[in-house]
């Protein structure tokens, strides 16, 4: 028995096949065109076609499917670090309900609510609180992702906020240094914080890829395929078409650096004793010619490219890496 983990985005889906989640034995890693642009179906005929996908995805690359495992997208959900009164087990999950009311925009009857103690100080500390991670979702969204493969005869055994994947799959150890993590996806971006091996926060920003695909498109006069493709093939060169396709996308680069910026102040002002001294940016995007460079001169910092098959083995593919970061955090996760 294998583990078939999905990453489905609105541009491609990823797809990574493991022995199992300790050897990190690989046997099959693809990524593919999503024809639909859906990551979650919104109604009816589009459950049809999405469960048309990947019933076909399953029987043409021959996907074993008792461990399937899958992703969730952060703005389809709501992750925060709440700080409450140190609390025992039971005390806690009798409270959370609440806490969950003041911190998830999500009405209680559509809320499926999941929470983990980050951590838990002695209690006959003064003032002593405990950190805790709440994740919800939409019970009605999460159903009609489930029900798309129940109709296709495929239980999923795992259903993970895309940002906790990436974060697993960078292998953050407790002396590492506070970073900022970036999921670049094609409609948004993920940027999270974590700090003494603890995750502090995440937010969404709307500054995808897909941005500089349009904006390419439109300068060029080019259709989106061929914008990909200039974007692929010279990214942030300066001395590529006289500097033209660098004018275009240098734009909107700047945007994301300045999500970075306000990340990293706001982190500051919670935690002034501490600073971001490394950014990881993972994701296809985050492959763009130049893009490391670009951020580390704009904010000081080490910028590195996640390498989520830094200790697999077997089938690794050999480009675009970073595209299956998500796969291989579900993959790597312990049931």
């Amino acid at each position: 028995m294998s583990i078939t983990a999905l990453d489905i985005g609105t541009h491609t889906i990823k797809i990574v096949v493991a022995k199992d989640s300790r050897s990190q034995a690989i046997n099959k890693a693809v990524e593919i065109k999503n024809k639909l642009g859906l990551v979650a179906p919104k109604s009816d005929q589009e459950a049809l076609q999405f469960a048309e996908l990947i019933s076909n995805l399953f029987h043409d690359y021959k996907l074993d499917q008792s461990d399937v495992r899958l992703s969730l997208p952060e703005y389809l959900v709501t992750s925060k670090v709440i700080d409450v009164p140190v609390l025992s087990d039971a005390e806690l999950a009798s409270a959370i309900g609440w806490q969950a009311e003041q911190s998830i925009p999500i009405p209680k009857n559509d809320l499926i609510l999941q929470y983990q103690v980050l951590e838990k100080p002695n209690k006959k500390a003064v003032n002593a609180t405990m950190k805790v991670l709440l994740v919800g979702s939409r019970k009605s969204l999460v159903e009609k992702i489930n029900n798309v493969f129940l109709n296709i005869g495929i239980e999923a055994t795992l259903l993970e906020t895309q940002i906790f994947s990436v974060i697993r799959s960078l292998d953050i150890e407790a002396n590492d240094p506070e970073t900022i993590i970036v999921q670049m996806g094609s409609s948004s971006n993920d940027i999270a914080v974590v700090a003494n091996n603890m995750f502090e926060f995440v937010f969404n920003s709307k500054t995808g890829s897909s941005l500089i695909d349009a904006a390419i498109s439109q300068s060029f006069n080019l259709d989106l395929k061929q914008a990909e493709e200039y974007k692929i093939n010279y990214g942030l060169d300066p001395n590529q078409m006289e500097g033209k396709l660098y004018q275009v996308i240098d734009p909107i680069i700047n945007n994301l650096i300045i999500d970075l910026q306000k990340t990293m102040r706001f982190f500051n002002q919670n935690h002034p004793e501490q600073k971001i001294k490394r950014i990881a940016l993972a994701g296809g995007p985050a492959q763009l010619k130049g893009l490391v460079e670009k951020i580390s001169q704009n904010l000081g910092v080490e910028v590195l490219i996640a390498a989520p098959f830094a200790k697999a083995k077997g089938q690794v593919p050999e480009l675009n890496q970073a595209s299956y970061s998500v796969c291989m955090g579900l993959i790597t996760r312990q049931l």
